[in-house]
């Protein structure tokens, strides 16, 4: 009988320790969640960006065409400043 005791003592004792690094396991999320989450919202910033940017040269394209038609732009002053001097 003192070794059956014994025994469900030592038993009790493991469980108790075990318990909470099992409840702290199934609480925190996966590390593969983590990155993934991150991973998404870079990809999103990104996006976001690139949409902007698209935005911008959109519009800074038809303020050119809108310049060039009233006569404000001049078309060959521009291809002067494209083309490098040799």
């Amino acid at each position: 009988m003192k070794l059956k005791n014994i025994l469900m003592l030592a038993a009790g004792a493991a469980a108790l320790v075990a318990l909470p690094a099992a409840m702290a396991q199934s609480s925190a999320p996966p590390a593969d969640q983590l990155g993934a989450t991150s991973q998404k919202a870079s990809d999103d910033k990104a996006q976001s960006e690139a949409d902007r940017k698209a935005q911008r040269r959109a519009a800074a394209a038809a303020d050119k065409a809108k310049a060039e038609k009233s006569g404000k732009l001049d078309k060959r002053a521009e291809e002067e400043e494209e083309q490098p001097l040799r």
